[in-house]
This record gives C-alpha cells, structure tokens and sequence, in this order.
C-alpha cells in the first residue's frame, strides 16, 4: 500500500449529480448492481454505458461516492486519456518502495 499525488483534470463528479446542471438521466443509475444485471439478467449495465461516455467525451475519470463506506470517495482513472498536466506519482519521501525489477531481488 502506498500514498499517490495526483493531479487530475477533466473528472466527471458524481458527488454533484443532484446540482446544477441537468444530467443524462442513465446517471441516475449508476448504483446498480453490474453483476447482477450482466450475469444473472444478461443485461449491459449502466454503469458500462456510462463508462463508454466518459470516454467517448475524453474525460480523464469518475469522482463518486463509496458504496462501502457512506464517508468515502471513489475515483476511476482512465490513463490512456491523460491530457494535458494530468499526472500521478507516487509519494515515498524515505524512498522504501522499489524502483525498478532490481528492487526486488534480494
């Protein structure tokens, strides 16, 4: 487990769906049980479609509330749509974690 420094741009934050502008109504579903609906009911979920949104929007991830933890925030990061200073480092100020494969060996 390690700490991140990120600086992401371009979210789409679920934690404003109820503000301000209006929204595509399929966010609304965005809680719904993905295993279910795809495996039990052979069902695309929504949260699928909404995915293919985001990406077809170019935005670089989804902010949303935990469904584990009411108090959490989650992020998804779509990598491959890093524009821009978006970025993401890792944060080993003792310098403890491996650097490379060599790290590794003992």
């Amino acid at each position: 487990m390690c700490s991140y420094i990120a600086n992401l741009n371009n979210l789409v934050d679920l934690r404003q769906l109820h503000d301000g502008e209006p929204w595509d109504a399929l966010w609304l579903d965005w809680r719904e049980d993905w295993r279910h609906l795809k495996l039990d009911l052979h069902i695309e979920p929504p949260s699928w479609v909404l995915g293919d949104m985001v990406l077809a929007n170019d935005h670089t991830g989804i902010v949303f509330p935990s469904l584990a933890n009411q108090e959490g925030t989650n992020v998804v990061i779509f990598t491959d749509h890093f524009i821009g200073d978006n970025s993401i480092k890792v944060l080993d100020p003792d310098r403890k974690l491996p650097h490379d494969q060599s790290s590794w060996a003992r």
